[in-house]
Protein backbone atom coordinates (compact mmCIF):
# COMPACT_ATOMS: atom_id res chain seq x y z
CA UNK A 1 0.00 0.00 0.00
CA UNK A 2 3.01 2.35 1.00
CA UNK A 3 3.53 2.53 -3.02
CA UNK A 4 0.40 3.16 -4.00
CA UNK A 5 -0.13 6.00 -1.67
CA UNK A 6 3.24 8.18 -2.27
CA UNK A 7 2.56 7.31 -6.46
CA UNK A 8 -0.82 9.65 -5.60
CA UNK A 9 0.25 11.79 -3.47
CA UNK A 10 4.27 12.06 -5.43
CA UNK A 11 6.35 12.60 -2.02
CA UNK A 12 7.72 10.07 0.20
CA UNK A 13 5.23 8.48 2.94
CA UNK A 14 5.82 7.32 6.55
CA UNK A 15 4.28 4.37 7.13
CA UNK A 16 2.81 6.02 11.08
CA UNK A 17 1.29 8.46 8.48
CA UNK A 18 -0.84 6.21 6.47
CA UNK A 19 -1.73 4.07 9.42
CA UNK A 20 -2.83 7.48 11.40
CA UNK A 21 -4.63 8.60 8.35
CA UNK A 22 -6.61 4.89 7.49
CA UNK A 23 -7.48 5.50 11.44
CA UNK A 24 -9.07 9.12 10.72
CA UNK A 25 -11.00 7.64 7.61
CA UNK A 26 -12.74 4.46 9.60
CA UNK A 27 -15.75 4.63 9.24
CA UNK A 28 -16.21 7.85 6.59
CA UNK A 29 -16.52 6.12 3.79
CA UNK A 30 -19.54 3.44 3.26
CA UNK A 31 -18.96 -0.04 2.22
CA UNK A 32 -20.78 -0.54 -1.47
CA UNK A 33 -24.45 -2.14 -0.41
CA UNK A 34 -24.19 -5.53 -2.26
CA UNK A 35 -27.00 -4.69 -5.04
CA UNK A 36 -24.10 -2.02 -6.36
CA UNK A 37 -21.13 -3.98 -5.41
CA UNK A 38 -22.98 -7.05 -7.75
CA UNK A 39 -23.55 -4.49 -10.69
CA UNK A 40 -19.91 -3.13 -10.48
CA UNK A 41 -18.37 -6.07 -10.08
CA UNK A 42 -19.99 -7.43 -13.56
CA UNK A 43 -18.74 -4.53 -15.27
CA UNK A 44 -15.93 -3.66 -17.74
CA UNK A 45 -14.06 -0.63 -18.31
CA UNK A 46 -12.78 0.78 -21.95
CA UNK A 47 -11.03 4.27 -22.28
CA UNK A 48 -10.67 6.29 -25.40
CA UNK A 49 -8.43 9.34 -25.60
CA UNK A 50 -7.81 12.08 -27.76
CA UNK A 51 -11.89 13.99 -27.45
CA UNK A 52 -12.71 17.32 -27.73
CA UNK A 53 -15.88 18.44 -26.92
CA UNK A 54 -18.04 22.08 -27.92
CA UNK A 55 -20.57 23.35 -26.10
CA UNK A 56 -23.14 25.55 -28.07
CA UNK A 57 -26.37 27.63 -27.61
CA UNK A 58 -29.25 25.69 -28.69
CA UNK A 59 -30.91 26.69 -31.06
CA UNK A 60 -32.75 25.36 -34.57
CA UNK A 61 -29.50 26.51 -36.62
CA UNK A 62 -27.25 24.19 -34.02
CA UNK A 63 -29.79 21.31 -33.84
CA UNK A 64 -29.53 21.59 -37.27
CA UNK A 65 -25.64 21.79 -37.87
CA UNK A 66 -25.38 19.38 -35.33
CA UNK A 67 -27.81 16.16 -37.02
CA UNK A 68 -25.92 16.83 -39.92
CA UNK A 69 -22.36 16.01 -38.18
CA UNK A 70 -24.16 13.35 -36.90
CA UNK A 71 -24.97 12.23 -40.45
CA UNK A 72 -21.48 13.05 -41.49
CA UNK A 73 -19.40 11.94 -39.04
CA UNK A 74 -21.44 8.35 -39.02
CA UNK A 75 -19.25 5.80 -37.25
CA UNK A 76 -16.70 8.00 -35.73
CA UNK A 77 -16.22 8.90 -31.99
CA UNK A 78 -19.38 11.62 -31.38
CA UNK A 79 -22.12 12.08 -28.58
CA UNK A 80 -24.67 14.64 -28.19
CA UNK A 81 -25.89 15.66 -24.76
CA UNK A 82 -28.57 18.04 -25.84
CA UNK A 83 -29.79 20.08 -22.39
CA UNK A 84 -32.85 22.81 -22.15
CA UNK A 85 -30.24 25.95 -23.04
CA UNK A 86 -27.09 23.91 -24.60
CA UNK A 87 -25.97 21.56 -26.34
CA UNK A 88 -22.68 19.84 -26.02
CA UNK A 89 -20.86 17.82 -28.42
CA UNK A 90 -18.16 15.11 -27.65
CA UNK A 91 -16.12 14.17 -30.25
CA UNK A 92 -12.10 13.03 -31.58
CA UNK A 93 -9.45 15.60 -31.57
CA UNK A 94 -8.60 15.12 -35.12
CA UNK A 95 -12.24 16.68 -35.98
CA UNK A 96 -11.96 19.80 -34.04
CA UNK A 97 -11.17 22.42 -36.64
CA UNK A 98 -13.64 20.73 -38.98
CA UNK A 99 -16.69 20.76 -36.02
CA UNK A 100 -15.88 23.98 -35.12
CA UNK A 101 -16.25 25.77 -38.36
CA UNK A 102 -19.79 24.38 -38.41
CA UNK A 103 -20.99 27.20 -35.89
CA UNK A 104 -20.78 30.76 -35.48
CA UNK A 105 -18.76 32.38 -33.07
CA UNK A 106 -21.83 33.40 -31.27
CA UNK A 107 -22.68 29.74 -30.94
CA UNK A 108 -19.96 28.60 -29.00
CA UNK A 109 -20.61 28.37 -25.40
CA UNK A 110 -17.50 26.69 -24.69
CA UNK A 111 -15.02 24.49 -25.96
CA UNK A 112 -12.18 22.12 -24.54
CA UNK A 113 -9.63 19.77 -26.08
CA UNK A 114 -7.59 16.90 -24.78
CA UNK A 115 -10.12 15.17 -23.06
CA UNK A 116 -10.82 11.28 -22.30
CA UNK A 117 -13.93 9.35 -21.81
CA UNK A 118 -14.71 6.31 -19.40
CA UNK A 119 -16.98 3.80 -20.80
CA UNK A 120 -18.05 1.37 -17.89
CA UNK A 121 -20.42 -1.25 -19.79
CA UNK A 122 -22.61 -2.67 -16.78
CA UNK A 123 -25.51 -5.39 -16.73
CA UNK A 124 -29.00 -4.26 -17.66
CA UNK A 125 -29.66 -3.90 -14.39
CA UNK A 126 -27.73 -0.73 -13.60
CA UNK A 127 -30.79 1.00 -15.12
CA UNK A 128 -32.99 -0.57 -11.74
CA UNK A 129 -31.01 -0.05 -8.82
CA UNK A 130 -30.35 2.66 -7.05
CA UNK A 131 -26.46 4.39 -6.22
CA UNK A 132 -24.17 2.34 -8.85
CA UNK A 133 -23.24 5.44 -10.89
CA UNK A 134 -22.76 7.23 -7.38
CA UNK A 135 -20.38 4.55 -6.08
CA UNK A 136 -18.63 5.52 -9.20
CA UNK A 137 -18.76 8.93 -9.44
CA UNK A 138 -17.69 9.00 -5.53
CA UNK A 139 -14.70 7.11 -6.47
CA UNK A 140 -13.06 9.64 -9.10
CA UNK A 141 -14.00 12.27 -6.51
CA UNK A 142 -11.74 11.04 -3.58
CA UNK A 143 -9.22 10.92 -6.33
CA UNK A 144 -9.34 14.87 -6.87
CA UNK A 145 -10.91 13.79 -10.57
CA UNK A 146 -13.00 16.47 -12.05
CA UNK A 147 -15.79 14.47 -14.40
CA UNK A 148 -16.38 17.30 -17.34
CA UNK A 149 -19.76 15.31 -18.61
CA UNK A 150 -21.72 11.98 -17.24
CA UNK A 151 -23.60 10.23 -20.63
CA UNK A 152 -25.60 7.44 -19.73
CA UNK A 153 -26.80 5.10 -22.14
CA UNK A 154 -28.62 2.03 -21.00
CA UNK A 155 -26.02 0.15 -19.98
CA UNK A 156 -23.29 2.30 -21.05
CA UNK A 157 -21.87 5.20 -18.19
CA UNK A 158 -19.60 7.51 -20.29
CA UNK A 159 -17.79 9.41 -18.19
CA UNK A 160 -15.85 12.26 -20.10
CA UNK A 161 -12.39 13.54 -17.59
CA UNK A 162 -9.24 15.26 -18.91
CA UNK A 163 -6.87 13.55 -21.01
CA UNK A 164 -4.15 13.81 -17.90
CA UNK A 165 -6.52 12.38 -15.09
CA UNK A 166 -7.32 9.36 -17.34
CA UNK A 167 -4.95 7.37 -15.92
CA UNK A 168 -5.48 7.39 -12.45
CA UNK A 169 -9.48 7.76 -13.38
CA UNK A 170 -9.23 3.96 -15.23
CA UNK A 171 -7.32 2.69 -12.10
CA UNK A 172 -9.80 4.22 -9.29
CA UNK A 173 -12.60 2.65 -11.69
CA UNK A 174 -10.70 -0.77 -12.54
CA UNK A 175 -9.52 -0.94 -8.24
CA UNK A 176 -13.44 -0.15 -7.48
CA UNK A 177 -14.86 -2.90 -10.17
CA UNK A 178 -11.92 -5.43 -8.54
CA UNK A 179 -13.06 -4.34 -4.48
CA UNK A 180 -16.49 -5.11 -5.63
CA UNK A 181 -15.51 -8.81 -7.12
CA UNK A 182 -13.42 -9.30 -4.05
CA UNK A 183 -16.46 -8.14 -1.41
CA UNK A 184 -18.99 -10.26 -2.93
CA UNK A 185 -16.82 -13.52 -2.91
CA UNK A 186 -16.13 -12.80 0.56
CA UNK A 187 -19.99 -12.54 1.40
CA UNK A 188 -20.12 -16.14 -0.66
CA UNK A 189 -17.25 -17.84 1.48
Amino acid sequence: MKPRVEALVGDDVELETIVTSLKRLRGRYNITPAPVAKIISQSTVNLRTDLSKLSLKRNANTRTAVRLLMSRYRGRFLQVLEGVSSMTIIYENKLHERIKRSFQRSQIVAEETNLAALTIISPKEISTTPGCINAILQRLARRGINVEEVVSCYTDTILVIKLIDCGKAFDAINELIIECRHSLKNKAN
